[in-house]
């Protein structure tokens, strides 16, 4: 689907997976230019949102307070994260570790942002 203006049309046809190339380009794009460690970035096209899975290295800003205590941009939500292969419900007392997996949704354009935590 070229035309992203239909992608919500198509959609609702319940014809299978639509895909965009170029929405496709422009994540891996996104991707490039983080420098934390994002395995995968997203642009979620209707909501004006991004998700991304952020794997956390030793020492990362998030690591030094529980969730709620962090003073995450507003926003961010902390979607769910994996530690040691299981999937964790986050809470605002969850204290994430060195090599969590995290999925953070955000506003558009913030994700540079939510990286800081991430270094």
């Amino acid at each position: 689907m070229e035309n992203i203006d239909y992608i919500g049309m198509a959609e609702s046809l319940d014809i299978g997976t639509v895909i965009n190339k170029k929405m496709i380009a422009a994540s891996h794009i996104y991707q490039m230019m983080l420098d934390a460690d994002v395995s995968n970035v997203k642009c979620l096209t209707f909501a004006n949102a991004d998700v991304a899975e952020f794997t956390v290295p030793p020492g990362a800003k998030i690591t030094r307070h529980l969730i709620k205590d962090l003073g995450l941009p507003k926003g961010t939500t902390i979607g769910g994260m994996i530690r040691n292969g299981e999937g964790v419900l986050v809470t605002g007392d969850t204290q994430i570790q060195a090599g969590d997996h995290v999925v953070v949704f955000c506003l558009s354009m913030m994700i540079k942002k939510i990286e800081k935590f991430f270094h």
